[in-house]
């Protein structure tokens, strides 16, 4: 029995495993497939319009520090109310429109990540106009018709995004901006939504500080400029970017919480618009405001607030409309659950189910290490450690979700972090052989201790935050480590299994045991 215990520690490890990928894959698709329990119900009055038009214009993936190089941009927030929003945790492009059109956040609308396909269960600017009989008109991504319903006028882009060569992206947003600015005219919608987006993919392929990303968001801000020319002094316009981009290993990427990310620049401009100093908002108080603006109901799961700063409202109507703000917002307040009450009951009863696993991995890495050479452990502990912190950066691995460059990556990201794992642990391994020999034992016990440590990890993240959708959004800044972690087990696993079976064609460096 104790000549074949490692096969039986081996075959525990292949069964974690095994449970470590089915639990990342469902605790993930728990977010993906997400169906949102709080959509409300109700058709909320509305007050007296204070424009007839509205344009918002969709800057994809604009970052905030880089709008002072941008003059159209600039000009359009001088003349209005100008600032940063915190967008949508995570940070990704259908998340942050369906908030930008919703006021509420991923967690009450439904879209929480770039998957999602079906019709958004709340209330919106875009369904509430075409509902009300107002003209509505959206040019760009696919995504508005699908989240938000037939009835809008909708042009899709023209053709494909091209090669990720700026030149070619400069071109594309040209031809683009023709087509948008043509609907602009053609169109005559009372809310018309246009996306620009060729500097979302600028960012994506070459990062969100380099020269290339710079060239092409210039693209951008002329098109943005032809917009408000041709919408002219008497409608409202605003431009917002739905998040920024981190700028790595000559990349971009979001969906994290980086500042870089998470703060997206907005400028609002013309009729009822007020002149202000720089204004810090969410990206949930865009569609109450605009709302406001166009003489619409507040999306019955609007979260935000109207930016009242902004805007010149006459005087006997402010306190009306404040009010019927006001019933929007105690309303939505009745009809959500209580968020900390909620999330506490939650941790309530996971909290007892960590303790467990986490117990049952203390005691599991305190059986591996059992007589055996601990310092030999420890520096192999060292080594593993060292040769998974080398291999992290050489595969370009990163522990925010925005280091995967795109949520399309995500899968080739995490079978690159199996990879530094399994590697890591055969460079663990060999240094454990060349001490002890070749033995077995000795390095699937290795094995079973790294996994311990990844697992009180997870336990611990799982514990205290959660890992699957139970009603609110994750916490994505410890959530996304844990998925890492789920998969380093399956790479160390892979590696125990590999070395076991290599075991016998290793060299001899002493008196060898099973």
């Amino acid at each position: 029995m104790t000549g074949r215990l490692w096969q039986w520690m081996l075959a525990y490890l292949v069964l974690l495993a095994a449970a470590s990928a089915w639990f990342a894959d469902t605790a993930w698709k728990s977010v993906t497939g997400y169906q949102s329990p709080y959509a409300l119900d109700r058709q909320f009055e509305a007050g007296p319009a204070l424009v007839e038009r509205a344009v918002l214009v969709v800057l994809d993936g604009l970052r905030a520090d880089r709008v002072s190089e941008l003059p159209r941009f600039g000009g359009l927030a001088s003349r209005g109310a100008s600032g940063l929003i915190r967008t949508t945790e995570p940070s990704l492009s259908y998340p942050a429109r369906a908030a930008l059109v919703s006021g509420a956040w991923p967690e009450v609308s439904g879209v929480t990540t770039n998957a999602a396909s079906g019709l958004v269960p709340v209330q919106s600017l875009l369904s509430l106009g075409v509902d009300l009989g107002m003209r509505v008109a959206v040019y760009g991504s696919g995504f508005w018709p699908r989240a938000f319903g037939p009835g809008m006028d909708h042009r899709p882009f023209g053709s494909q995004m091209p090669e990720f060569k700026p030149s070619a992206l400069v071109r594309w947003q040209g031809d683009s901006c023709d087509q948008a600015v043509d609907h602009l005219r053609s169109a005559d919608a009372q809310l018309h939504v246009i996306d620009v987006m060729a500097g979302d993919e600028a960012g994506h392929e070459f990062g969100g500080a380099s020269d290339a990303y710079i060239e092409v968001i210039a693209s951008v801000d002329r098109c943005l400029g032809r917009i408000v020319d041709v919408a002219g002094p008497d409608v409202v316009v605003l431009a917002v970017s739905d998040h920024g981009h981190i700028d790595r290993w000559g990349k971009g990427g979001h969906g994290g919480l980086e500042p870089e990310v998470m703060a997206a620049p907005f400028a609002m401009a013309g009729p009822r618009v007020a002149v202000t100093g720089p204004l810090d908002v969410e990206i949930i108080d865009i569609a109450p405001t605009l709302s406001i603006l166009l003489g619409l109901p507040i999306p019955a799961n609007s979260q935000g607030r109207v930016i009242w700063e902004s805007l010149e409202v006459p005087g006997g109507q402010r306190s009306r409309l404040q009010a019927l703000e006001q019933t929007q917002r105690t309303a939505l307040a009745a009809h959500l659950p209580d968020r900390e009450a909620a999330l506490a009951a939650n941790r309530s009863r996971r909290l007892p189910w960590a303790i467990l696993a986490s117990l049952w991995f203390v005691s599991l890495a305190a059986f591996a290490a059992r007589r055996q050479d601990l310092a030999g452990l420890a520096v192999a502990f060292a080594v593993f450690a060292a040769a998974y912190a080398a291999l992290f950066f050489v595969f370009q691995l990163g522990t925010s979700i925005s280091t995967s460059v795109r949520q399309e990556y995500l899968n080739g990201f995490l079978a690159r972090n199996i990879a530094a794992t399994g590697l890591a642990f055969v460079a663990a391994a060999l240094f454990l052989v060349s001490r002890v020999g070749r033995n077995r034992e000795a390095a699937v016990r290795l094995a079973v201790i790294l996994t311990s440590v990844f697992g009180l990890a997870v336990a611990a993240v799982h514990g205290f935050y959660g890992l699957r959708m139970e009603g609110f959004m994750l916490e994505l800044g410890p959530g996304f480590k844990a998925y890492l972690n789920l998969f380093a087990i399956v790479g160390l696993a892979l590696g125990a299994a590999g070395v076991s079976l290599a075991m016998p064609r290793l060299p001899r460096f002493r008196r060898d045991s099973s």
